[in-house]
This record gives structure tokens, sequence and C-alpha cells, in this order.
């Protein structure tokens, strides 16, 4: 009778998560969320914003009289340039505006999927639509792969998007981090000069 007693008392009792556990599960969901975000606005939330911001640029350029800034010439700059400077320097802003209004830590690290998915890409992918693209302009198989995902090897008129799909998220998430990371470094000196300014006055 008495073990049965001790047994009872010996067994724990189960109740809800403690605060601190619910708190920590709702930071870490928090975070996810944050960087899914930033990961989104990184990558494809430039690409999306990037027609819209070319087209109405040269609109204002046609405008002035400079008859270079044709509507297929907004589309060559978006698709056909390597380096993406449209969506790169879109990229640039949004992390550089973000970033001096969040401070999220975030925003440092949005490459990294698109690097790992760019990787695997040259590895292992000649093209995303090998049924469209005539195997000359596929990666390993008529171009070297540095030219398909890099250089001028994957070109739209010739049905290939690989560099639209996987090599332009990664550059416009490098730059979008790059302009996070500059504008953390502006404000981290302002403070500094700002601190070292009143100390003296002081």
């Amino acid at each position: 009778m008495t073990d049965e007693r001790n047994k009872v008392r010996a067994a724990p009792t189960v109740g809800p998560p403690n605060d601190a556990s619910r708190a920590k599960s709702e930071s870490m969901i928090k975070k996810i969320l944050i960087f899914a975000m930033h990961q989104f606005i990184g990558t494809w939330g430039v690409a999306i914003v990037a027609p819209f911001v070319v087209a109405a640029s040269f609109d204002v350029l046609r405008d002035l009289n400079f008859p270079v800034f044709t509507s297929r010439n907004s589309s060559q700059v978006l698709t056909n340039l390597p380096w993406f400077p449209a969506q790169t320097a879109l990229a640039l802003w949004f992390g550089w505006l973000l970033g001096r209004r969040l401070h999220h830590r975030a925003m440092l690290w949005v490459w990294i999927l698109p690097l790992v998915f760019l990787g695997c890409a040259l590895i292992v992918i000649p093209t995303l639509t090998p049924s469209l693209v005539p195997p000359e302009f596929q990666a390993g198989v008529g171009q070297s792969r540095l030219s398909h995902y890099f250089g001028l090897g994957c070109r739209p008129e010739n049905f290939c998007v690989d560099q639209m799909e996987i090599t332009m998220p990664f550059y416009a998430s490098v730059f979008y981090s790059l302009g996070a990371y500059m504008s953390g470094r502006l404000v981290r000196t302002t403070d500094r000069v700002e601190s070292s300014e009143g100390n003296s006055i002081a």
C-alpha cells in the first residue's frame, strides 16, 4: 500500500507548456516568417516589380525624345543582359530601403537558398525545359555550363528560361543582402559619430 502511494506521489504532473517554451516557439515561428518574407522580396518580389519600374522609366525617357528607350529595348534590358542590371539595381535599393527601416538580420542571408539551387543546376540540370530548348543550347551538352548560366548561352529567343528562373534570383538576392548590409553599416557608423560628438560636447 505504501509503495502504491509513493508511486502516485512520484508520478509527474501533466500540465500546459510553460510560458518560456511557448515564447521560444513563437519567436522561432516569427523568425522563419521574417526570413520567408525577405526571401520572397529579395528574389521574386524584385522580379515582379522590375518590369513595371523599367517600363515606367522608359516611358518617361521616351517622352524626353530619347528614341532608344523603346518597349522592345525595355524587354531586352530585363531578359537579355547578363547580370540583369535592372533587377540587381532594384534589389540593392530594396535591401537598402528595408534594411534602414526593419533592421532584420535575416536580410543578410537570403542569398543562401538561391546559391544552393544555382549550384545544383550547374551540376545536374542541362535546362529546365529540355523539350523546348534544342540540345545545342543546353548546359553541358551543346555549350559550357558557365556560359549557359552566367553568359549569353541561355537566351529567351531559344526558349531558354534557366537564367531568369535560377541565375537572376541568385543575383537579386545577393544585391538585396548587400543593400541591407550597407544600410546597417551606415546606421552603425552614424550612431558612433553621434555618440562621439555627444561625448565630446559633454
